[in-house]
Formats: C-alpha cells, sequence, structure tokens
C-alpha cells in the first residue's frame, strides 16, 4: 500500500503532467502568424528552386537547404520579438526609432521585392492554368487578380486557401513517401552537408534562391504585422518561438528538405535536369506513376495560389504603414493598395520565359533587399535602453544569418555581373 507522502507525490506529479499537457495544448491552440509564414515560404518558388537545385547539382547544396531552414527559423523570431516588442510593424517601428529617411528607403524596398514576388507568382498561377486548361493565354493573370482582390477585400479567401493548403500538403507528403522509395545516398548526403561553392552564375543563382525562399525580406517584414493582428505581448514571447520554429524549422524544413533529396536522388542520376515545372513532376513517378503530374500540377497551382494572397497583403500592409493608414481593409486606402499589388501583378503573365525558371531568379533578387531589413531588426532589439534586448545566443544567430544571406545575395550580383 502507498503511504500518504507517496500518495501525495503521485498527484503532485500527475497534476504536473496535467499542467504541462494543458500548456502545450494551450500552445496549439493559439499557434497560427509564423505558419501563415511557412505557408508561404512553401510556395511554389521554393519547390522550384530546390527541384532544379537538387536535379542539377546533386546532394551538393544540401548544407544550404539546411541552413535556409535554420536562418528562417532565426529571422522570423527576430521579426515577431520586433512585432510583439514594438506594438506595430517593422515600418513604423523604423520611423519612431530610425527616422523617416530609412523608413522610406526600407518601404521602397520591401514594396519592390513584394510587388516582383506578385508579378512572378501571377505569371507562375498564369502558366500552370494554361498548362492544365490547355488554353495558353496571359490573360489568366487579370482573370485571377480581379477574383483574388475581390475574395481578399471581401474577406472570403480563407476558405478556399485553406483547402489549397490540404492539396499542397499532400503533395509535399507524396515527395516525403517518395524518399523510402528513391535510392539515397548516405555517403553523397554526408558529403551534402560540407559547405562548398560550385562555380558559375546558375550555381549562385540557385543558392541566393535556395536561402531567398526562407529568408525574404516580404515574409520577414510581414510577420511583425501578422503577429500585432494576433494581439500578443511580451507574456507570448515563449508561445512566438514555439510557432516560429514549429513552422519554419520544421514543417518548412521537411518541405524543402524532402523535395531537394527526391530531386537529387531521382532526378539528377538520370540527367533529368528540371527546366519547366512538367520535369519537376517526373520525381513523383516513382510513387504516383501516370498520376504524378497531374496530382504535381494541382499541387503547384495550390501552392501559387495560397502563396499570392498573403504577399498581395504584405504589400498592403507595407505601404499603409508607412501612409499611417488603418492596416485592414475595411480601411478604403488599405483596399486600394491591395488592388494596386493586383494590379501590377497582372503584367506579370506577358513577361516572356518558362515560369518555373522566374521563380528561383525571384527569390535570388528578393534576397538582395533582405540584408536591410535584418540590419534594422538587430539594431531594434539591441537599442540602448530596449525593453528586451537579445540574448547573446539570438544576436549571434542573428548576426550568422545577415552575414551568410549578405555573402550569397552579393555573391548572386556580382556573377550576374560576370565578376565572380
Amino acid at each position: 500500500m502507498k503511504t500518504g507522502k507517496a500518495v501525495t507525490l503521485s498527484l503532485k506529479a500527475e497534476q504536473e503532467e496535467r499542467a504541462t499537457l494543458g500548456k502545450y495544448c494551450h500552445q496549439l491552440r493559439e499557434m497560427g502568424p509564423a505558419w501563415i509564414i511557412s505557408a508561404v515560404a512553401c510556395g511554389p518558388a521554393t519547390l522550384a528552386s530546390v527541384a532544379i537545385a537538387g536535379s542539377t547539382y546533386g546532394y551538393k547544396m544540401l548544407w544550404v537547404v539546411l541552413l535556409s531552414a535554420v536562418f528562417g527559423s532565426t529571422a522570423q523570431y527576430l521579426a515577431a520579438r520586433v512585432g510583439i516588442l514594438e506594438g506595430r510593424g517593422i515600418i513604423r517601428a523604423t520611423e519612431e526609432r530610425l527616422g523617416k529617411c530609412w523608413a522610406w528607403v526600407l518601404t521602397m524596398d520591401a514594396l519592390l521585392a513584394t510587388w516582383l514576388a506578385a508579378m512572378v507568382l501571377m505569371n507562375a498561377l498564369s502558366g500552370i492554368t494554361s498548362l492544365i486548361t490547355g488554353l495558353d493565354s496571359p490573360y489568366w493573370g487579370v482573370v485571377y487578380g480581379i477574383v483574388i482582390s475581390l475574395f481578399l477585400v471581401r474577406k472570403g479567401y480563407r476558405k478556399f486557401e485553406t483547402l489549397c493548403k490540404l492539396l499542397v500538403t499532400f503533395v509535399v507528403a507524396c515527395f516525403v513517401g517518395t524518399l523510402f522509395m528513391a535510392d539515397l545516398s548516405a555517403a553523397a548526403i554526408v558529403g551534402g552537408l560540407i559547405p562548398n561553392l560550385p562555380g558559375g552564375m546558375d550555381a549562385a543563382l540557385m543558392m541566393a534562391a535556395i536561402m531567398g525562399g526562407a529568408v525574404h525580406i516580404t515574409i520577414i517584414g510581414m510577420h511583425t504585422y501578422n503577429t500585432n493582428a494576433r494581439g500578443w505581448g511580451a507574456a507570448d514571447l515563449p508561445l512566438a518561438r514555439f510557432d516560429t520554429f514549429s513552422s519554419m524549422g520544421l514543417a518548412f524544413g521537411l518541405y524543402s528538405v524532402a523535395i531537394f533529396l527526391v530531386a537529387a536522388a531521382v532526378l539528377h542520376p538520370n540527367g533529368i535536369a528540371v527546366k519547366r515545372a512538367t520535369d519537376a513532376a517526373l520525381a513523383l513517378k516513382p510513387l504516383l506513376g501516370d498520376s504524378a503530374m497531374k496530382i504535381f500540377m494541382i499541387g503547384l497551382w495550390s501552392a501559387t495560389l495560397s502563396t499570392l494572397s498573403p504577399t498581395f497583403m504584405a504589400g498592403a500592409y507595407f505601404l499603409s504603414d508607412k501612409m499611417g493608414w488603418q492596416l485592414d481593409v475595411r480601411d478604403r486606402r488599405f483596399a486600394g493598395a491591395v488592388f494596386a499589388g493586383c494590379l501590377l501583378s497582372m503584367l506579370g503573365p506577358f513577361v516572356k520565359g518558362s515560369f518555373f525558371l522566374l521563380l528561383p531568379l525571384m527569390l535570388a533578387l528578393g534576397l538582395t533587399g533582405t540584408p536591410l531589413i535584418l540590419g534594422i531588426i538587430l539594431y531594434l532589439l539591441n537599442r540602448s535602453g530596449g525593453r528586451s534586448r537579445n540574448s547573446a545566443l539570438l544576436n549571434l544567430m542573428g548576426v550568422l544569418t545577415l552575414l551568410v544571406t549578405s555573402f550569397l545575395a552579393v555573391r548572386f550580383l556580382l556573377s550576374t555581373f560576370g565578376i565572380s
């Protein structure tokens, strides 16, 4: 029989276990802002980048893929801290702490990267629709632009976006399933973990694109507004950390690594270089057979469509925050900023070239504008008199993120101009 002391200890342990379980259940219920960012990061551009890199270079860029998840998590958590501790978005916080000049520079940097992304994504959405329907026309972009903008302004997009993300999840599950059927090389995987820099402009582009999929000015800036919209305060910082590392670190990491490894193991040994969306679909053939093409295209269409919505919203956040407008679709000026992004994106489908190759270029160009926002965020979180300055470890990770992304961005620019 248990003594009274043993019973008390047992009850106490049970209570602590229930409290811990309740804590985790609460965290799961309250998660959200970083998962929106993760859904954007797990978009068609990242899929194209890692698929092209794996099929072209084998396992050599695995270290970049893994670092993109690590640095993406770091950048998003730093962004969450700014949103929570400043109690406002990145543009307004920059204007208050650094002045109007820096706020305008950051706004223009963010808008250029965001609207460029919107144009390329609309190009991709139009191209995918043309492939699925057999009706090749750039005017698909006009139709999508009008429909998406109306859904956003009237708040009718969320359920459809949820369906799209479920379809994307299914495609990712297919890539993960293919991993178990692929002839993975353990030695090559270990070799891919060692940092190396393949020469040439294409290699520099792909490395910048892979990193840009996770560390991009658009999603970093947008996350400061997401945490504000959720109403998180300083007490929610642990929740923000859990939210960020479970979504960007685990979910996004699994997404990019699985696709990369399948491309490296299935396509590269067979000499299949991914230049079109239909080439990437071949990686799923071992698992899905003749259905691979159809399922892959539906998943790619879903990923593109569900990524466009937050991209339009991000542009509206940046512009409206700088102009002092309400950050709400009920404000006509904010709604006008959403429509402006949609109108610009309609020009995207008229750009010639393979949309699947334009997607990595968009990420690489976006990466070149990212060091500015990372530098500003690190300043805001370490300024004299700040409420809660970064820990030494977080600063170390932040500085490493800034240095590596800057290096890859500069290397891409130099190689583009034939300097390196």
